[in-house]
């Protein structure tokens, strides 16, 4: 098998197909695959894989709620004009996707996005927007004024804090809050210290605006935990939001050493806090409650569900009393005295569903179930459609689906959530989580076993946690067998007649280090729920799928490496390059096919080396995490173009 361990980049290259056109068999011919027929393919644009309104943050100024938009294109803020009842104003945030940070000062509305991290102040009067400051960072995680009238912005990946003066237009770089963490997660600031929540591994910091001193003043007992999630000053006191267990930590800012820890039953994160005197409001996720309890209280109490499933990111008190909040699709008023919500209106023509970077795409008969921002959308798979596309809205994001028995199964972020829907239903139901003693949150990859009748998912582990897990769902409970890979999560999963083959990722929860180099990939044996054997057979460090394809197992790396192995002798067969970046594959028969991006490539799956043919070029996908493929079986693939579904006709 001469070569066979070469890893060589050998994707023939065809020109960009334009929707409908059909390659030519000779195109394919000419790829140089001598175990291929030639593949032509017929391309049909089926409109917007997923559209969505959404929205990440909010602040009032004046007698408007300022929403700011994240992972859908363009980014605005709008402007809801709590007289008129409607929105008013619209401004462009030009050439980010998606706002995290936001607060004002005056009549100007400050906002710092992600990817890249930006700051830009918007005139909430003529609606200009001037970009202030480049962060040099990933993510603007947050931004908040000082009484003083200076912007705060804490960011990720090296939780920095950054003050900026409108005033003066100085820029100051305060440095790390955390030299060995990532997150400055929120922060509130004084005349005199800036208070900021770090994370993935928990802190809270106390910044000294005059001599630069840096004081960790998060309690002891809070030192496992993730994050410092949400800060906030009630009078002398500053709130705290801890991350995953829900807790408020109350410590009073004359005398740090004097503090409270609240525990909120039942839930993992606090995602918004206000307060009006001694009273103070927090909403908890993923259930969406709110609370309440006044300043030395040693339990809270719940007001309500305003919004189940909710992730109330900023909110805030009305002059008649009433509190606002901003949600997933726009935003509520909720009456403490009579219960009620109210949910704004947020029509608007330069506020209609965007188009939206996926996240999973799965086939499920004569529809495409796609993966996005709280919830999925549904898109049939004919080019004149058989039903309008819809959506089905639910907390979180489905990051794995696939469809078996006329049921789509769902591995959906946050807390390792296992949903399902009917196929052709339009309502999902949570089945089960995964313990949270486990510490999971993430899902990876989801597979049904049809043989045994389970569900395998894998998942990986919470902020600044170690060890992934495998956890299969029997039909009455998830079972986890956590660290199964030593010191890597598990990324893929692929079942087998008595056991699953397991995928690695050198990657465990967001904001750790990886100790590892290489991604393993093992089998667990259900009947000795062992993991029978373990590999290293690539040098990539991440295994985002396998196929077994008769008696090949073929894997695909993130960095674009496709390798196949013989999983009764573990031997690698080969390994070649298919693209600059590794996706989700697709079977048909003994043929795989991928895209990187950019590219729709397939391979003929045999024990020797093959060569990949390009069926499409100039896709230029824009994916939220792993590009994808999903095919019916038999002769149609799926994917994306831009952010467009693609159906895909081989001939």
């Amino acid at each position: 098998m001469s070569g066979s361990l070469s890893r060589r980049a050998v994707l023939a290259g065809v020109g960009a197909v334009a929707a409908g056109a059909v390659l030519p068999r000779a195109a394919q011919a000419a790829s140089g695959d001598p175990l291929a027929e030639p593949l032509g393919v017929a391309i049909s644009d089926l409109g917007p894989a997923s559209q969505v309104l959404n929205f990440g943050n909010g602040v009032r100024v004046g007698n408007e709620i300022w929403f700011a938009t994240r992972q859908i294109l363009p980014t605005r803020v709008a402007a809801y004009d709590l007289t008129e009842r409607r929105i008013t104003k619209t401004a462009l945030i030009p050439g980010v996707p998606g706002i995290w940070g936001i607060d004002a000062v005056g009549t100007d509305v400050f906002v710092s996005s992600y990817s890249p991290g930006l700051l830009f102040r918007v005139d909430t009067r003529t609606l200009d927007v001037t970009q202030v400051l480049d962060l040099r960072q990933e993510v603007g995680w947050n931004t908040k004024a000082s009484p003083d009238g200076r912007i705060f912005v804490g960011t990720y990946p090296s939780a920095r804090l950054w003050e900026y003066d409108p005033a003066t237009g100085r820029a100051t770089d305060h440095g790390r809050m955390d030299p060995d963490d990532t997150y400055v997660r929120d922060l509130v600031a004084t005349d005199t210290t800036v208070y900021c929540g770090i994370g993935s591994h928990a802190g809270l910091v106390a910044y000294d605006r005059a001599t630069g001193t840096r004081t960790d003043i998060l309690p002891a007992e809070l030192r496992d935990r993730t994050f410092g999630a949400v800060c906030h000053l009630a009078g002398d006191h500053l709130v705290v939001g801890i991350s995953p267990t829900a807790e408020i930590l109350v410590i009073d800012t004359r005398d740090t050493s004097r503090y409270q820890i609240l525990k909120t039953p039942d839930d993992s994160f606090v995602v918004g806090i206000t307060s009006r005197d001694d009273e103070v409001f927090y909403t908890t996720r993923p259930s969406g409650s709110l609370y309440r309890f006044r300043l030395g209280d040693s339990t809270p109490t719940l007001v309500g569900v305003p919004v189940a499933e909710a992730s109330n990111v900023r909110l805030g008190f009305l002059d008649d009393g009433r509190l606002w909040a901003v949600q997933s699709a726009g935003g509520i008023l909720y009456d403490l005295d009579t219960r009620t919500t109210e949910a704004l209106d947020m029509s608007s023509p330069d506020l209609a569903p965007t188009p939206e970077r996926p996240m999973s795409l799965c086939h499920a008969g004569d529809r495409i179930v796609v993966g996005g921002t709280l919830g999925v959308q549904v898109v049939s798979t004919e080019v004149t459609p058989a039903f309008p596309t819809f959506r089905v809205p639910f907390g979180g994001e489905a990051k794995d689906m696939e469809a078996h028995g006329g049921v789509v199964h769902m591995g959906v972020y946050t807390l390792a959530r296992y949903l399902t829907m009917p196929a052709d239903g339009r309502a999902v139901t949570e089945v089960a989580r995964v313990d949270a003693a486990q510490e999971q949150t993430r899902p990876t990859s989801v597979t049904v076993d049809p043989r045994r009748g389970l569900v395998l998912m894998s998942t990986e582990p919470d902020y600044g946690r170690w060890e992934g897990a495998l956890n299969i769902w029997d039909g009455q409970r998830f079972r986890s067998w956590r660290g199964i890979l030593p010191d890597q999560t598990v990324q893929s999963v692929c079942p087998d007649p008595h056991g699953v083959f397991l995928g690695g990722s050198i990657v465990n929860g967001y904001g750790t280090t990886p100790t590892t180099t290489r991604a393993k990939l093992a089998y667990f044996d259900y009947r000795t729920e062992r993991l029978a054997w373990l590999v290293e057979p690539t040098e990539g460090g991440v295994i985002v799928d396998l196929k077994l394809i008769g008696r090949v197992l073929v894997g695909m790396t993130r960095d674009g490496e496709l390798f196949a192995l013989d999983p009764r002798t573990r031997e690698v067969l080969w390994r070649v390059d298919v693209g600059a970046v590794g996706g989700k594959l697709a079977v048909i028969d003994d043929r795989v096919f991928g895209t990187d991006g950019g590219r729709l490539w397939t391979v003929r799956v045999t024990r020797h080396e093959p060569t990949p043919s390009v069926l499409a070029d100039g896709l230029n996908q824009s994916w939220f995490g792993t590009p994808e493929v999903v095919t019916d079986g038999a002769r149609t693939l799926f994917t994306t173009r831009g952010l467009n579904l693609i159906r895909v006709d081989l001939s």
